[in-house]
């Protein structure tokens, strides 16, 4: 990857003007973007606007956009809101150096659909808040995008959740070829798969199988699971065929309902 010209801005406003009228591609890790072989004709670094942190309000945790792979993993607040699922979606991705980089936002903005964060995120209910100040639900916009330019400020989680993440991939460093993130919300269940290979969705059928109970039956559990991969699209690549993610995919969420559930 080229870059022509470089700037450090340092306020959000500044940074939106960069990308939105001055067309700049935003640098977050650059984990992904610096493996593009186009040119960037200004690359515009967010590492000054003060975007990296993990923080609890009354009722909502958030996380800024530059917060790493890293950070998620080993923070005691979200282990202590949410379990070992942070850690498990992303600890096993490369080495600590690569995890370092990787960033909240870029993989968010990436929309990507190789993506253990991602699927993670729309179980949990996440939220995403572009600058400046608009909020939507992070599930529709892995789905449908955003229009025009934007900027990512943070992902706003509930305050705490029953979850689980499973995922197959053929080695341990490897993209998943499925995964899978269930979550019992204290009201409903959120069942979210990605790596189909395309990108996280919501598997509401199997939702609405297992109702508003936090503790669902087994019939329920196996019912929803089966429903996972009847209700969403998959595709072939050089990691597996389609026909083979759409048999995973029940046994994974199966094995994540039983472990929410306990």
């Amino acid at each position: 990857m080229e870059i022509r010209e470089y700037a450090r801005p340092k306020s959000m406003d500044e940074a939106m003007h960069l990308i939105h009228e001055e067309h700049g591609t935003a640098i977050g890790g650059s984990a992904w973007l610096r493996t593009n072989t186009k040119t960037v004709m200004l690359g515009v670094d967010l590492s000054d606007l003060g975007l990296e942190y993990i923080r609890e309000f009354q009722d909502h945790i958030e996380i800024g956009a530059m917060t790493t792979y890293r950070e998620l993993e080993t923070s005691l607040l979200l282990a202590s809101r949410f379990g070992k699922i942070f850690s498990t979606a992303v600890g096993h991705i490369v080495g600590i150096q690569l995890r370092s980089i990787i960033t909240v936002g870029g993989t968010v903005a990436g929309r990507y659909g190789f993506s253990d964060l991602n699927t993670t995120l729309c179980a949990l209910g996440a939220r995403v808040v572009f600058y400046p100040n608009i909020e939507e639900d992070l599930a529709s916009f892995i789905e449908k995008g955003y229009a025009g330019p934007f900027l990512i400020e943070k992902i706003i989680l509930p305050s705490s959740a029953r979850a689980a993440y499973q995922q197959m991939r053929i080695s341990e460093n490897d993209f998943p070829i499925i995964n899978t993130a269930v979550a019992w919300m204290g009201t409903e269940w959120r069942v979210a798969a990605g790596s189909r290979p395309a990108a996280a969705r919501l598997c509401r059928n199997a939702m609405k199988i297992l109702a508003d109970s936090a503790n669902p039956s087994n019939e329920q559990i196996e019912a929803a699971a089966q429903e996972s991969s009847k209700e969403l699209q998959f595709g072939s690549d050089i990691r597996a065929s389609a026909t083979y993610r759409q048999k995973i995919l029940p046994v994974l969420v199966r094995r994540a309902l039983l472990e929410v559930r306990g």
